[in-house]
């Protein structure tokens, strides 16, 4: 009877030990291309911090969330934000003993917190990259209120002006 509550024990102990992998928010700009992927649902103009946007992030210590905006004519700004596992995981090859084996790494690039990007004199996109290490620390609302759409929206007003430009 000792040795069938020491197995238990045991097994227990596993149980209770499993890693399991930090949970972050993720929400797109718009469905990546293709006929298998059933992402519409977890559109970025949908998020509602419910749990159809929370993914296992297994390659990832940080959750992430990316602000822009683009401002258009007349004082006009479209903001966008973006959520998801912070891209951290590295597959290289790795050459011993004669032979070449596939290995993965996570990397740790990013600190804690928000930073914007410098764009360097280029004509970019203004963006600020929130990093965090919570589970679902990425749910923040954005910063910005003004305007906020998604990204196809600023597809279509380009689309527009375009064409009305051409008609001039």
């Amino acid at each position: 009877m000792e040795q069938y509550f020491m197995a238990l024990a045991a097994v227990l102990s596993l149980v209770t030990t499993e890693v399991t992998s930090l949970q972050c928010y993720q929400c797109l700009i718009n469905p990546p291309p293709g006929q298998y992927y059933n992402t519409t649902k977890r559109l970025c103009m949908h998020f509602d911090k419910s749990d159809k946007f929370v993914v296992d992030c297994p390659f990832s210590t940080m959750c992430m969330k990316q602000e822009f905006h683009l401002d258009i004519q007349n004082g006009v700004r479209i903001t966008g934000v973006l959520r998801n596992c912070a891209t951290q995981k590295h597959d290289y090859h790795d050459y011993k003993n004669g032979t070449w084996s596939p290995k993965t790494e996570i990397l740790e690039p990013y600190e804690e917190g928000c930073s914007h990007t410098d764009d360097k004199g280029e004509r970019t996109t203004p963006t600020r990259y929130c990093y965090c290490r919570e589970n679902l620390c990425n749910s923040s609302t954005n910063t910005n209120h003004e305007g906020y759409t998604d990204i196809m929206g600023v597809i279509m007003v380009f689309n527009l002006m375009k064409y009305i430009n051409s008609l001039r």
